[in-house]
């Protein structure tokens, strides 16, 4: 009996300590993605580090996801988000918040100033202009175009060799590291990979 407890406790201290390799390199464990003929699109993937992130779009634009991560201390940390017509708005924890202000009341003047100084009031007045009459300018005439005559032009022949044609050389087969499919419909596709 306490084998399989200290052989429980081995197993949870090993899975427990999280990842601690470089997060650029951590390898994405599955993947998801879709897109429909309506303008929908969607997008979901994990990370052995711990990162998880989830967004799809609808059909006017508006995207709406989250995504998690987990720091150095082991906590995982969950924003959620829009973008759309009204701008980006996220929530969660881990994003700062502004702290609360009160703006000051501007301050009123205590003088008035002398009327010299200030400009003198503007008043627009009507004033009669003198406006000339447009003058008739006349239309210019039609002057006819000289005629191609096609006796008068023999085109030489022109030596035009073969095109070349070079073919790309034969494709690299990539086998994934785990189950990859992908399907086609008649309004989009889906696409979904999971690592073996």
């Amino acid at each position: 009996m306490n084998r399989i407890f200290v052989f429980a406790a081995f197993v949870g201290a090993v899975f427990g300590q999280g990842y601690h390799g470089d997060p650029q390199t951590a390898a994405i464990l599955n993947e998801q993605r879709y897109l429909s003929g309506d303008g929908k699109f969607g997008a979901q993937y994990s990370q052995e580090d711990g990162v998880q992130f989830k967004e799809e779009s609808d059909a006017d634009g508006t995207r709406r996801g989250t995504y998690s991560y987990v720091d150095p201390n082991g906590q995982r940390h969950t924003v959620s988000y829009t973008a759309g017509k009204h701008g980006f708005q996220a929530t969660g924890d881990g994003i700062p918040q502004p702290l609360p202000t009160t703006l000051p009341v501007a301050p009123q003047p205590q003088y008035t100033p002398l009327p010299q100084y200030n400009p003198p009031e503007y008043r627009d007045q009507y004033q009669p202009q003198y406006r000339p009459q447009p003058q008739y300018q006349p239309q210019p005439q039609y002057q006819p175009q000289p005629q191609y005559n096609p006796q008068q032009y023999q085109a030489q022949p022109q030596y035009r060799p073969q095109p070349v044609y070079t073919t790309t050389p034969a494709p690299h087969r990539f086998y994934p590291p785990g189950k990859l499919s992908l399907n086609r419909s008649p309004d989009g596709f889906s696409y979904s990979f999971q690592k073996a």
